[in-house]
């Protein structure tokens, strides 16, 4: 492994690490979360569970499915995979519930710049994760698979997993009367998202790439 490469490796965990910051920021906030976030913290209201580890059993659902139809045997890829789902748990629920449980945003204002910096510090992160490419996320990986077997539009794969994140999240709500997660938070997230993970990702993928 060249000098380069192990400098990656480690910029690839503090990266990782800051992700679940930025997740961490957002979620406290409280203004609506991205849509698979708002499915999490509404599974949280009907299972005593904190929400970092009910995002594990959800990534390791996705993971399970993947293994599945992917037919393969299991890979380093996979088993760095499978490290980094229970890392991003462990460490929302370290920011969130540890790092910032005694910390409250008093007015509106300041939530929505919180879920705005949280979102920016999340994307710069998932951008320097991705662009690196030895972490990679279980939904990814299921969608990918899901597109090569079935001959779809990566897109169009993903934004199915949305649709049904979506109705869970807002069936669950109205059956169980929970907060309503599906909000401002979750709107500013649909428009800045993917624009601002390009934007970070075209950067990283420019300045960093592991060697072969």
């Amino acid at each position: 492994m060249t000098k380069k490469n192990s400098k990656l490796i480690a910029y690839s965990i503090l990266s990782f690490v800051f992700f679940g910051f930025g997740i961490s920021l957002q979620l406290k906030a409280a203004i609506g979360q991205s849509i698979l976030n708002a499915l999490a913290v509404t599974l949280s209201f009907l299972i005593p569970w904190k929400v970092g580890t009910i995002l594990n059993m959800i990534n390791t659902f996705f993971f399970i499915s993947y293994l599945l139809l992917r037919h393969t045997r299991l890979n380093y890829k996979d088993i760095i995979q499978i490290i980094a789902v229970m890392a991003n748990g462990i460490i929302i629920n370290f920011f969130l519930y540890q790092v910032l449980s005694g910390f409250t945003a008093e007015s509106y204002l300041f939530q929505l710049l919180l879920y705005i910096t949280g979102l920016i510090i999340a994307n710069l992160s998932l951008g320097a994760v991705l662009a690196i490419g030895i972490i990679r996320f279980p939904l990814e990986s299921l969608c990918l698979t899901i597109t090569e077997l079935f001959h779809r539009k990566f897109t169009a794969v993903r934004m199915s997993f949305d649709v049904i994140f979506l109705a869970v999240t807002i069936a669950l709500t109205l059956w169980a009367r929970t907060p309503l997660q599906i909000r401002e938070g979750t709107v500013i997230s649909v428009l800045l998202l993917s624009p601002l993970l390009g934007i970070c990702y075209d950067f990283f993928k420019k300045h960093w790439n592991m060697e072969d």
